[in-house]
């Protein structure tokens, strides 16, 4: 029996169950670096939405031996409204069920059960706070991950501390640097960071590929600015290149160009996208093998896997009002002015969902990038 207990495996057990009903295919890269980690680490993950959660039950799964973990995250995984507040809200029957899941007490329970210490936003909810307590609530709770960690306790971190943004790794906070530093100058104790970056394919109908790239333990001591800005590059080589990617970008590179015309739409074809994107695809792969994007799914350079991806992607740009089957079955047209529409933080992901896609491959390196999109 694990020593985290069969209550403890039965929660992560159900995590797996969620990510068939969710849909999702995890991939991991790197498993050779969850084996024999040492005696305590911070797992240090990207975090794009709560729609991947599930499937990082097989990154738990794949750890050998298994670890006992504490785990930072926001606070309404403890408000007690977590599901309602996160899940199919654009659905009143699922979103009043979820409702009524919450009510019972169970989600908070698991919570608990799973070590899990809520943390205050570090930004918004800051300049809501009216009672002025807010670095105090921030102190209190970090001490506890301060108290676990001196008890031996791994940590599970996102340390871009939101899912708020534009696409692409954004601004890494502070939390990682101070445990790390803390642990060490006041203990003498080297806790390693364990990078993992997890990219979701998403913009396609139907089961989503999760990717999850898992770096090997890094351990390192710098001053608050430069530990942040080494454990962004790391993260950021962890990076993996999906079709949704690529796809996206392409269209909105279509669309700018539309609107450099002062065009509202554009007419594509099928074909005409398939040959776009299998230059593409070769253009970026040529650039991942001389090291100058990291990693992509390897999948796409088979021609069949790429056409299947195409079909789904251009289902869900139908379903979501980017593109319009013209009459005569020929072709789509873009709306220029939906891909390329823009919102505040905290809307733009799930408003203009194509085009955060496009900006997580951009925000690899406009230089980078463009070259590989010129051929067409």
């Amino acid at each position: 029996m694990s020593k985290n207990g069969l209550i403890y495996e039965g929660i992560v057990n159900g995590f797996n169950c969620a990510k068939w009903l969710m849909k999702q295919r995890p991939h991991i890269k790197g498993l050779e670096h969850l084996k024999n980690l040492p005696a305590q680490v911070i797992f240090t993950i990207t975090h794009d939405s709560y729609f991947e959660i599930p499937s990082l039950a097989s990154v738990y799964k794949a750890i050998e031996p298994a670890p006992t973990f504490t785990i930072m995250a926001k606070e309404d995984f403890l408000s007690g409204r977590y599901l309602s507040l996160n899940f199919f809200q654009d659905s009143a029957f699922l979103s009043s069920l979820l409702k009524l899941i919450d009510k019972t007490g169970a989600p908070k329970a698991i919570f608990n059960k799973l070590n899990l210490i809520s943390i205050p936003r570090p930004f918004a909810d800051a300049q809501l706070n009216k009672h002025g307590n807010f670095k105090h609530q921030i102190s209190s709770q970090f001490s506890q991950f301060k108290s676990r960690i001196s008890d031996g306790f791994s940590t599970v971190i996102f340390p871009e501390g939101t899912t708020w943004g534009y696409g692409g790794l954004r601004k890494i906070r502070s939390a990682v640097y101070q445990l790390v530093s803390t642990s060490f100058d006041q203990h003498g104790k080297k806790i390693y960071m364990l990078p993992i970056n997890v990219k979701v394919d998403k913009l396609v109908k139907g089961w989503k590929d999760v990717f999850i790239n898992v770096g090997k333990p890094e351990f390192f001591i710098k001053s608050k600015d430069e530990f942040n800005q080494q454990l962004y590059d790391v993260l950021q080589r962890l990076h993996t290149i999906t079709f949704s990617q690529i796809a996206a970008y392409n269209l909105k590179k279509q669309a700018s160009i539309a609107a450099s015309r002062s065009k509202s739409a554009v007419q594509l074809k099928r074909d005409q996208l398939k040959d776009q994107l299998e230059k593409a695809v070769l253009a970026i792969h040529k650039r991942v093998k001389e090291g100058i994007l990291p990693h992509m799914d390897q999948g796409l350079k088979e021609s069949g896997y790429l056409h299947y991806k195409l079909d789904r992607f251009i289902q869900y740009c139908e379903k979501n009002k980017y593109l319009e089957r013209l009459t005569d079955g020929q072709g789509h047209l873009l709306d220029v002015k939906k891909l390329l529409s823009n919102y505040p933080p905290r809307q733009f992901r799930k408003k203009n969902p194509v085009a955060f896609h496009a900006n997580e491959l951009s925000s690899l390196g406009d230089n980078k990038i463009i070259p590989a999109f010129e051929n067409q």
